[in-house]
């Protein structure tokens, strides 16, 4: 087979709170820069072959993304439910506590004033507390959870460029935050096929699981 250079730069999304719970996606899934290798025949070492844009956001959305993915972040998603309940009933506290105070405070005794806003600052403090830890977890999870196949898609990705002649891979989402593309041709995004084509080799099984 016919070697070609191949850069890649996949940038995806880090996935949040927000994302795993019901809301867009992201987390960041990040692949390395391939190594370069000389492609016989091209000028002065240099490659020959196509450029191609790819929106790595899509590999989350529940229908047309990858499979695999899809699949992990609802793993997780329920694995973090009962917590995100939680979260959600101490926020709901906290904003009732809130309007208690401000609708009854001037009718309330300077004692029983600073036993309610002492209680709203100790609940303020434990939820902060709570929403950091879960969001930790939350994205070691999802990092674990996602590792296996960001390994297999980074190794597929670097096939379907071979195959395709593509020597360059620009990552849209990447390139529009940081006001880096100004202008593509719609013709070179490559997302919804290399998708297809990566559900079509796996089957949506999950690497290492059954």
């Amino acid at each position: 087979m016919k070697q070609c250079r191949v850069f890649v730069m996949v940038l995806g999304v880090l996935l949040v709170r927000d994302v795993l719970l019901a809301h867009e996606p992201p987390s960041d899934l990040r692949s390395e820069v391939h190594p370069a290798q000389n492609v016989p025949g091209s000028r002065a070492g240099l490659p020959t072959g196509h450029t191609a844009i790819l929106n790595s956001g899509a590999f989350f959305a529940e229908e047309g993304g990858i499979v695999q993915l899809v699949s992990q972040v609802r793993r997780v998603r329920e694995q973090f439910r009962e917590r995100n309940a939680k979260l959600e009933s101490m926020k709901q506290r906290l904003e009732a506590l809130t309007g208690e105070l401000q609708k009854q405070g001037t009718n309330l005794t300077p004692s029983a004033r600073a036993q309610r806003e002492d209680e709203l600052e100790s609940l303020k403090l434990d939820g902060q507390y709570e929403e950091q830890k879960f969001n930790q977890d939350l994205n070691r999870a999802m990092e674990s959870a996602a590792e296996p196949v960001r390994e297999r898609i980074n190794a597929f990705l670097d096939t379907y460029c071979r195959e395709r002649s593509i020597v360059l891979v620009l990552e849209t989402t990447a390139l529009i935050q940081a006001r880096g593309l100004l202008f593509v041709n719609p013709a070179l995004d490559i997302t919804k096929d290399f998708i297809s084509a990566y559900n079509k080799s796996t089957g949506g099984a999950v690497p290492g699981r059954p």
